[in-house]
């Protein structure tokens, strides 16, 4: 397993040599928990540090959430990896199932949660809660990828910082992933404020008390835990952020213009710093180009997507478009595309620096709409989703039952969020995603642990079926 270790000492002992204390001469020069944890610009650096390993993943994230489902339609330029993720048959091999990213990010929240509460520095009081916090959420966030995503996988709570850690750690199962996570934020709740920063870029773009509730509600909804969710989902609804919904007129501007107004979290990608151009959905997504730079068209919409979302619906020409007859600035004419991560253009250069976000208050209101419907209350559910519909301007639903409204709200979450990474994990966690798919070999309800942490780590066991 890929671990971002902060401290590695490697002892060589000779037969001849005296090892006596030798892992207690460690040069000035090295970084270690001991002398980096000092002040409280250390606590930022190190928190920032958690973001950065996030921001590596939208790909992964994205194609977790929506591969292997009815969302994702294989092209000519397809590799062998992405018609795996389009027709559900992922090898371990696949480049896709890949989790280094995600324990680089858990072992580093693991060093915040440990070293933090030590810093004696007065600077920090005003916001060492919060930090710990971010930490904690972003823990629970990197796992709950894992858990939805492999089912089985490694729970380490302790940072890698010498010889002594157990580098083979065995994986846990689901049950006992959530029940960390749920620990988590739990703890995390309290410790963020509602808006904890002055700007917007960082309110939407890290944790905040409304990211925490969001995870939560999602989280609850997979463990069946309806009425916690219902409630999680409300206090993110009523949340003194004002997370409002967009027009639906101005749909678009969620992906275009970036932390819109019913943003909760996102990604943030910016061409003009560094690290800001790395989201390569836009790669993956965007037809070759013409006049500009662009993507390599590894996936289309699918024939399912392009019939539940017709163009009169105000979330259509957000959510895919259509070269055309004169296709410029792209290359080929008349190609049907995903949309919702453009990048930006500046001369006939394409930046990948779209957004990706994780949590909006579209999603949460349809979260709430579900565990209430499960609840029992069919009229409170019906009023939400119908919040939904009406901005989309399809008008009221025609459900008149619980089961008829439980379809209804499965559609509307295809509609308003394909390709945000839902689908997969919604087919999953409802038991629908062999009815739904087709896809009938009940090993596809999780991905394979990667090929190479098996060699690497003995106690690793590979899920069924791979």
């Amino acid at each position: 397993m890929k671990i971002n270790n902060i401290l590695l000492l490697l002892v060589f002992c000779m037969a001849s040599i005296s090892c006596k204390k030798v892992t207690e001469q460690i040069p000035g020069s090295i970084i270690t928990p001991q002398n980096f944890y000092k002040t409280a610009s250390d606590a930022d650096n190190a928190i920032n540090g958690c973001y950065d390993a996030l921001q590596s993943s939208p790909t992964n994230m994205e194609l977790w959430g929506d591969g292997r489902a009815d969302l994702l339609a294989a092209t000519d330029r397809s590799g062998s990896t992405d018609l795996q993720v389009a027709s559900g048959n992922v090898s371990s091999n696949s480049g896709y199932a890949s989790w280094s990213a995600l324990y680089g990010g858990i072992n580093r929240c693991n060093s915040v949660i440990k070293n933090v509460p030590g810093i004696n520095d007065a600077a920090l009081d005003g916001r060492r809660d919060r930090i710990m916090g971010e930490a904690y959420f972003l823990r629970a966030l990197f796992y709950f990828y894992l858990a939805r995503t492999f089912e089985n996988a490694p729970l380490i709570l302790a940072p890698y910082e010498n010889l002594s850690a157990d580098f083979y750690p065995a994986t846990s199962n689901r049950a006992a992933i959530f029940a960390q996570i749920e620990s988590d934020l739990k703890t995390a709740e309290p410790l963020v404020p509602d808006l904890p920063f002055g700007n917007t870029l960082e309110n939407k773009g890290k944790t905040t008390k409304a990211a925490i509730r969001s995870l939560m509600a999602d989280l609850y909804l997979w463990q069946k835990k309806y009425r916690e969710a219902a409630d999680a989902a409300e206090l993110v609804i009523n949340s003194p952020a004002r997370y409002s919904l967009v027009a639906g007129a101005s749909f678009g501007s969620v992906f275009t213009a970036k932390n819109a107004t019913e943003s909760i979290l996102e990604l943030q990608f910016n061409y003009s710093y560094q690290e800001g151009n790395n989201n390569g959905l836009t790669d993956l997504f965007l037809p070759l180009g013409g006049t500009i730079t662009a993507g390599n068209l590894r996936y289309q919409p699918s024939a399912a997507l392009l019939a539940a979302l017709p163009a009169n619906d105000n979330r259509a020409s957000a959510t895919y478009k259509n070269t055309g007859t004169t296709p410029a600035p792209f290359r080929d004419p008349n190609i049907t595309y995903i949309a919702k991560y453009p990048g930006t253009t500046v001369g006939n250069v394409l930046y990948m620096d779209a957004n990706f976000i994780i949590y909006r208050l579209a999603e949460i209101i349809l979260f709430r709409a579900e565990a209430l419907n499960e609840l029992g209350q069919f009229d409170d559910a019906k009023k939400l989703l119908n919040q939904i519909r009406t901005r989309a301007g399809i008008g009221n639903t025609t459900a008149t039952t619980q089961a008829e409204l439980r379809l209804e709200i499965e559609t509307e979450r295809f509609r308003e969020l394909a390709y945000e990474g839902k689908r997969y994990y919604d087919l999953v966690r409802t038991g629908r995603y062999a009815a739904v798919t087709g896809n009938t070999d009940a090993n596809w309800l999780r991905w394979p642990l990667p090929a190479g942490e098996i060699t690497r780590n003995r106690n690793l066991v590979q899920n069924e079926g791979y």
